[in-house]
């Protein structure tokens, strides 16, 4: 394994943890304390955290992998499993090769991501959602870039509002919503209505991916109302906004 000199803060390093236990299943406290540069009690206070949020189970003297999706996003992915599909098959036409693009956290943006490692597209990506790094974690065409921050484990992404998401220069930016109407899209959470607007405002283009149950579905926070370059993806024709 590869030493990192450059000091993290927690979030940075709990994150870092993640993606190691992702790629080699299990770690010890030895090995994390030498490739992140900490103390041993450090490491053991980041394990005991994500054990805590149910991200990973002790062991002695370290750590393994454990299952990230909980059911309630499994549920997710699982309804409207067919439209969803639907959507990330025409999503992908918009992506060309080189571009910059943000990916969202939601069961649609994954489902896009998927159908756009199948497209063997090669492109620049920055998320702040686990799924959508562990989707991509195996892809050679894919120059993936991950927002750090607060992490989220209903989630399971990360925010960080202070970012400045200007110096990505986001050609395409793929959000996931809770809900749509003719005067703008919604979500259930204040931070992430404030995430999705840094975002948002930092692309040239943003394509709104949201199946048909969505719509008339008006949620506590407002993200944004429609403007010219925010684009709604859906799968029935019939709606309009």
């Amino acid at each position: 394994m590869k030493t990192n000199s450059t000091k993290l803060i927690p979030e940075e390093r709990r994150r870092r943890i993640l993606q190691l236990l992702e790629k080699e299943g299990s770690i010890t406290v030895f090995d994390l304390s030498q490739i992140l540069k900490v103390s041993f009690s450090t490491v053991r206070n980041d394990l005991n955290y994500l054990e805590r949020e149910g991200l990973i189970k002790r062991t002695h003297g370290g750590a393994i992998a454990k299952e990230r999706f909980n059911p309630l996003f499994q549920k997710e992915i699982a309804g409207h499993a067919k439209e969803k599909l639907e959507i990330a098959k025409y999503a992908v036409q918009f992506v060309e090769n080189d571009d910059t693009i943000f990916i969202d956290a939601g069961s649609t943006t994954l489902a896009f991501t998927e159908e756009l490692i199948n497209s063997n597209k090669k492109c620049h990506i920055v998320t702040n959602s686990l799924y959508i790094i562990n989707a991509l974690s195996n892809s050679t065409e894919i120059n993936l870039h991950v927002l750090g921050g607060e992490f989220i484990p209903s989630n399971m992404n990360f925010i960080d509002l202070e970012q400045n998401f200007e110096k990505y220069k986001f050609k395409k930016a793929f959000m996931g919503i809770n809900g749509f109407n003719e005067e703008g899209f919604y979500v259930h959470e204040l931070s992430e209505a404030n995430f999705k607007k840094k975002i948002i405002k930092s692309a040239k283009v943003a394509y709104i991916l949201a199946d048909h149950s969505k719509y008339n579905k008006i949620c506590a926070n407002l993200v944004e109302k429609w403007k010219q370059n925010y684009i709604l993806v859906t799968d029935d024709r019939k709606i309009e906004v």
